[in-house]
């Protein structure tokens, strides 16, 4: 069991740091949970009355220090940062926060927010909008927030099991007691707001619906033999906009279907859960449902745009989500031509995971989401981890890794692993991240000296943990 009294009250040191000061720095993650994390600490700075300047970043290494310097003297990391305290302080001396959930390092600084130092898993239980939410609360009064540490911790893939858990689970009563959040159990598929009914079952990769993921006419035949209509009054229809004894019919025909086609039951489970609903929202918006508005968030993130994604979550419903909803189309359609292009290839295979090199042909941004779109899709089994390169330049290798629940109770931390490999890499090679998630970058012709090495750290922890 955690501390949150303990964790409340270091919430409360940072927000006694920030009340002294003025003129911050706000660096934030790119992606979904680093991006709402961020917004969250942006409204609760703007409320009360601080100047700021934000500015996302994939990761902090040593050659974005310069840029991030330019922000002003204090500076707030969200997201990132626990992991890198010594280079923080080398650089930065005390004028600094971090609000981060990962893997903390042993080095101890005075304004640290990471609720895995009071006894939280930081994988499961909480995710940075979460932890930014705790801090953000000790600021003034930002109950509402708490819909976008929803959002934010949907999209850091917290709710897995089906439900948000832990300090999660905390959060989102907070938001449905104040009426911004609702939730209910459902289908789980992506696209229940925004998708035609086709498309919500044809897109579907998690799970994945055999003989229906991937061809519109099974799909349309599949729905047809259910009487339920494509069109209403001229409209295509979504899953949201069924009646409920439609939504209840679909639900259990795709049960049904799973167990037709033998599929394993943890595979159909992941079909029915809790979905979340932003009620003050449009509910016709993709904004309306958490997975959606997070996959939106990450769709601007991955493509450089991560400030279109906060400016969305702080209010903007006009130019930016016009912006953000154009980069949504162009984010599916690299993840659909990396998958195919990973396919088509096909994947190596490696003692303790599978490995694909997509060079420079998928961009780093959005490499790890497509290695983790591998186990849904079927290609490859869930019994190792994919790790996955990208170039984004040609001196550089960035790898992703992505593994699944099950691997890391079976001893998988790809994040250690990571930093361990890194650091006997030495110089020009830095990361880390969670257990099933993670990424680094190092030089080039470091390539095979970082796959054996990596081989053998993954060998080494599962033995550890099966002996």
């Amino acid at each position: 069991m955690g501390d949150l009294a303990a964790l409340q009250d270091k919430a409360q040191e940072l927000a006694n740091w920030v009340k002294e000061r003025d003129h911050f720095g706000v660096l934030y993650n790119y992606d979904c949970d680093g991006i709402t994390a961020g917004s969250i600490v942006s409204l609760a700075l703007e409320r009360a009355g601080k100047q700021y300047k934000s500015l996302a970043l994939k990761q902090i290494y040593s050659d974005t220090i310069d840029e991030i310097k330019q922000l002003g003297d204090n500076l707030i990391f969200v997201d990132f940062g626990s992991g890198q305290l010594d280079l923080l302080e080398k650089h930065f001396g005390q004028n600094f926060i971090v609000i981060d959930h990962h893997q903390p390092s042993s080095h101890p600084h005075p304004f640290h927010l990471n609720p895995m130092l009071f006894g939280f898993d930081g994988g499961t239980e909480i995710s940075a909008s979460g932890t930014s939410f705790l801090f953000a609360q000790q600021l003034g009064d930002n109950a509402d927030l708490a819909s976008l540490a929803v959002v934010g911790a949907v999209g850091d893939m917290q709710d897995q099991k089906g439900k948000l858990m832990g300090l999660n689970r905390e959060i989102l009563l907070q938001a449905t007691e104040t009426g911004v959040v609702s939730k209910k159990i459902d289908l789980r598929l992506y696209g229940r707001i925004s998708r035609p009914l086709i498309s919500f079952l044809c897109y579907s990769t998690s799970p994945i619906l055999p003989q229906l993921t991937g061809s519109e006419e099974n799909c349309s035949r599949f729905l047809s033999e259910l009487d339920i209509e494509l069109k209403k009054a001229g409209d295509w229809q979504s899953y949201e906009r069924l009646l409920p004894e439609e939504r209840r019919k679909l639900s259990s025909a795709l049960i049904l279907h799973l167990h037709k086609y033998n599929v394993p039951e943890w595979k159909i489970k992941e079909l029915i859960g809790e979905v979340y609903s932003l009620e003050k929202e449009y509910k016709r918006s993709p904004l309306h449902d958490a997975k959606e508005f997070s996959t939106l968030c990450n769709a601007c993130g991955r493509h450089g745009n991560s400030d279109i994604a906060r400016r969305v979550c702080m209010g903007d419903r006009e130019e930016y989500l016009e912006k953000a909803m154009a980069l949504l189309v162009q984010h599916r359609t690299e993840l659909r031509n990396g998958i195919q292009l990973m396919q088509s290839q096909g994947v190596d295979e490696w003692d303790s995971f599978y490995f694909f090199d997509a060079e420079d042909k998928i961009k780093d941004s959005i490499i790890g989401i497509v290695a983790g779109m591998m186990y849904g899709s079927g290609n490859i089994p869930p019994n190792k981890p994919i790790i996955a390169f990208s170039r984004p330049n040609e001196a550089e290798i960035k790898a992703s890794g992505r593994g699944t629940s099950d691997l890391v109770r079976k001893g998988l931390n790809i994040g250690n692993a990571f930093k361990a490999v890194c650091a006997e890499l030495g110089a020009g090679a830095e990361g880390g991240g969670h257990a099933p998630a993670a990424g680094c970058k190092f030089p080039v012709e470091k390539k095979e000296a970082f796959l054996k090495l990596l081989d053998k750290k993954f060998t080494a922890d599962f033995a550890q943990v099966s002996g």
